[in-house]
């Protein structure tokens, strides 16, 4: 798994309240891990730039699936009023990167 996709996971999980096994289990899982998981995919690809196509492949997922959960996130941010929190959760992700964290 790419540095940058497992930053994502964490975040996602930590922020969930879920363990890191969830987020990157195989199979859809609860509503909760499936919902963390794009959260995840979300924050590797808009946060931190990573391709679709290396997203998918770190998920284990189809490039498709990685698309709609971006959607579904876009979505969540202006329907639900957490946009504040998803900005936050990817200013977190980018000083990571920029400190090094996660190597």
């Amino acid at each position: 798994m790419g540095r940058s996709s497992l930053l994502a996971a964490r975040l996602a999980a930590e922020s969930s309240g879920l363990s890191l096994h969830d987020i990157l289990h195989a199979r859809r899982g609860r509503h909760a891990s499936a919902s963390a998981r794009a959260l995840a995919m979300y924050l590797a690809h808009v946060g931190l730039g990573e391709p679709m196509g290396r997203v998918a492949l770190d998920f284990r997922r189809h490039r498709s699936t990685v698309a709609h959960a971006c959607r579904r996130i876009e979505e969540h941010r202006e329907d639900h009023g957490c946009d504040g929190w998803i900005t936050t959760l990817e200013q977190r992700l980018r000083r990571a990167t920029e400190a090094g964290h996660g190597e």
